[in-house]
């Protein structure tokens, strides 16, 4: 066997173990962003209740379309004997209209009412295929929030930052802290095979969180099958973008106390700036411009674009080579600066 080889997987072996040895460290990896995905189901669920009603527009779906959303706990339904606008400004006192275009349920929403949107798009969904899948929006066009549905890009994102960050960033600077670096230094091992070693286990620990929340989103009927593959691509990109700067973080630091604190700070900061929070046309013109600066800000749009259908700001393809650029610079830059003691000359 090679021994570069022999080296490398038990680099990868050593690290498989070391990930999750350190309790805070699997905490924030794996817990943290369950945790937060869990209360945004939970919202879901406690906002999806209540009564409701709903008018069904006449035509030759309209009778199927009733029977369908009569089995709805807490729906009131009517059908309606004139027609309806195709976009409706007002919803005549009732809090959701149904109607059908071209075999396609499409059901305007009282904004306030969001509530009625989980239990209606199930029923509307049941055996249907994609094409034929309900489409769901508010008087004024715009998209009916759904805590669920709001949440899957936020919790990937987390998701991954935690990974970069505390899984990444802070075990690298906890082994400097230790000395650990220091007495590989003296070995014949290279930076660059040590540091691609970290990289194994943690792209499958994110690929299965991104496929864990992609499932989510397929389940709840807002992703499909089809579509599943750029968001895929988005979290790899992301994924790689995001270690390129927890290597970058942990280059040199030594005090993992300290990493960890800059890192708590920077990530509610990183998603603020990156449009999370704040839609990014409602920014003063200095944030947008900070905005548009920021890499994690086309991992954002490309991840909301995939997961609730948000029209992308930049272009999808705009924002997989601002991903893969912004990966190669930080993982060189990285590489460049990595010493093994604090005070190596580079």
């Amino acid at each position: 066997m090679n021994p570069r080889n022999s080296t490398f997987s038990q680099l990868v072996r050593t690290n498989s173990r070391e990930l999750f040895r350190d309790g805070k460290t699997a905490f924030f990896v794996l817990v943290f962003p369950l945790f937060f995905m869990a209360m945004f189901v939970g919202m879901g669920l406690l906002t999806s209740g209540g009564s409701y009603h709903v008018a069904v527009a006449p035509g030759p779906a309209q009778r199927r379309l009733v029977d369908r959303l009569d089995h709805v706990s807490g729906l009131t339904v009517k059908e309606l004997e004139q027609a309806v606008p195709d976009q409706p400004r007002s919803l005549g006192g009732y809090d959701a209209i149904v109607q059908d275009e071209k075999g396609r349920p499409v059901v305007t929403v009282d904004a306030g009412k969001f509530g009625v949107v989980r239990g209606m798009r199930d029923a509307l969904d049941n055996g249907q295929g994609s094409s034929a899948r309900s489409v769901f929006r508010t008087p004024d066009g715009g998209v009916p929030f759904d805590p669920v549905k709001a949440s899957l890009p936020t919790a990937l994102f987390i998701a991954l930052m935690s990974a970069a960050f505390f899984g990444t960033a802070t075990p690298l600077i906890g082994l400097r802290q230790r000395g650990t670096l220091r007495m590989l230094g003296t070995t014949p091992l290279k930076r660059q095979t040590f540091i691609l070693a970290q990289a194994p286990v943690r792209l499958a620990l994110v690929m299965g969180q991104v496929v864990a929340v992609g499932a989510i989103a397929t389940i709840s009927g807002f992703l499909a099958l089809g579509d599943a593959l750029p968001v895929l691509v988005s979290g790899l990109l992301g994924a790689l973008m995001l270690f390129g700067f927890g290597y970058l973080v942990a280059a040199r630091m030594r005090n993992a106390e300290v990493a960890n604190a800059l890192l708590a700070v920077l990530m509610p900061v990183t998603m603020l700036f990156s449009g999370l929070f704040l839609p990014m046309n409602l920014m003063p013109g200095p944030l947008r411009a900070v905005s548009q600066a920021l890499p994690t800000t086309y991992l954002v749009d490309a991840l909301s674009h995939g997961f609730t259908g948000a029209p992308s700001q930049h272009g999808l393809a705009v924002d997989w080579l601002v991903l893969v650029g912004s990966a190669v610079a930080l993982a060189l830059l990285a590489a460049r600066l990595f010493s093994w003691d604090q005070g190596e000359e580079s």
